[in-house]
């Protein structure tokens, strides 16, 4: 005779205790699915300096976009290198296998290298004369654009290059048939930011102010091959004034991030694409800082929904003591993510162009 088993019934207690348990654990997945992916930062928390911006402490991490699980991938600071050095200004490739960023371990000039994601096969991309500076890989991965130092604080004429991961085809995008290294032609261009969904470059420049003019630096959009360039802020007709700089598209590439200092004090905006609906996102109007960068290098995260960015919470020196913080995409929910002791620098944060879902 063949026995018959019964399906088991859950106790009340038991169905109550399910549902309980998945009641409590939806809006933790909702939180994580918004959170994902991982933010690479510049701090010199291993080599703090009083000395403001430290030539040779700076390093760079990754962290977890709640601030947990901070990993050291660079290793050029005064604790590990008989003449130390500065890793900074890092971005993720799209394919999140490689990571870009300048270092100044070479006769003191800052120059972009590649190192794999866990900081591993660190090496030199491209040598040049006045070096490179705050690399944004292409929607490819392929190549990236970058800015040089600059020839001086009173005139840095900068220009935005752009080279493929091997460090071959250096062209001048802003001061085309200039040889790289070059003063550029057209006032100064930095801080160039690649559209993770077209070959359009954002980037911050001066070059429409006149000979003799205080500056007043608006962002840009221009083709990856030098065509259609388009100014998206400031024009002469919006009457707008203030700086605009610091671009950073979303991962739709139907937006763009940015600072500006339109209403007084640096803060976080954000735009369309071809720059309307200009909305400001934070408000740190009532908290006094000691200069004109206080809030700044927006980022955003991989599914769009929140914004990263470094601002100064305290006075010390010349630059003061910076920590990352993140909010929604609509300015909401403001946290801060690092904590680093004063007068320490955490910053230059750059949110990972892909998700917990794509890997």
């Amino acid at each position: 005779m063949t026995a018959i088993t019964r399906p088991r019934r859950l106790s009340l207690v038991s169905t109550l205790l399910v549902l309980a348990l998945g009641w409590f654990a939806a809006p933790h997945a909702s939180q994580g699915g918004a959170n994902n992916g991982f933010l690479l930062f510049t701090t010199d928390r291993d080599n703090p300096s009083n000395a403001g911006m430290c030539p040779d402490c700076e390093e760079i991490y990754r962290m977890s976009p709640d601030g947990s699980e901070p990993t050291r991938l660079t290793f050029g600071g005064a604790d590990y290198q008989a003449i130390p050095y500065n890793n900074t200004g890092a971005d993720w490739s799209h394919s999140k296998k490689l990571i870009a960023f300048h270092s100044n371990r070479i006769g003191r000039i800052p120059q972009i290298h590649l190192m794999n994601h866990d900081g591993s096969d660190d090496h030199l991309l491209v040598s040049l004369p006045r070096g490179g500076m705050f690399p944004s890989f292409s929607q490819s991965g392929n190549e990236l654009c970058f800015n040089p130092q600059p020839v001086s604080q009173a005139n840095p004429r900068r220009d935005i290059y752009i080279a493929n991961v091997h460090g071959e085809g250096v062209t001048n995008l802003t001061s085309p048939g200039q040889l790289p290294g070059e003063p550029g032609s057209f006032n100064d261009n930095f801080r160039c930011d690649w559209s993770p969904k077209s070959n359009a470059i954002a980037f911050s420049s001066n070059r429409h102010d006149p000979a003799g003019a205080v500056r007043n630096d608006e962002i840009y959009v221009i083709n990856a091959d030098g065509s259609d360039l388009v100014r998206l802020t400031g024009n002469a007709e919006s009457g707008v004034p203030g700086s605009d700089v610091n671009p950073a598209w979303s991962p739709k590439g139907d937006r763009i991030a940015f600072e500006s200092n339109r209403t007084g004090q640096p803060e976080i905006w954000v735009m369309n694409a071809d720059g309307s609906e200009p909305t400001r996102l934070t408000n740190f109007e009532a908290e006094p800082t000691p200069s004109n960068v206080s809030v700044t290098k927006p980022t955003w995260s991989p599914t769009g929904d929140r914004i990263a960015f470094h601002r100064r919470v305290g006075l010390h020196a010349m630059r003061g003591h910076f920590e990352i913080y993140t909010m929604n995409a609509d300015g909401t929910d403001l946290r801060q993510i690092t904590l680093t002791k004063s007068p320490g620098f955490s910053g230059f944060p750059s949110w990972g162009k892909w998700s917990n879902s794509h890997r």
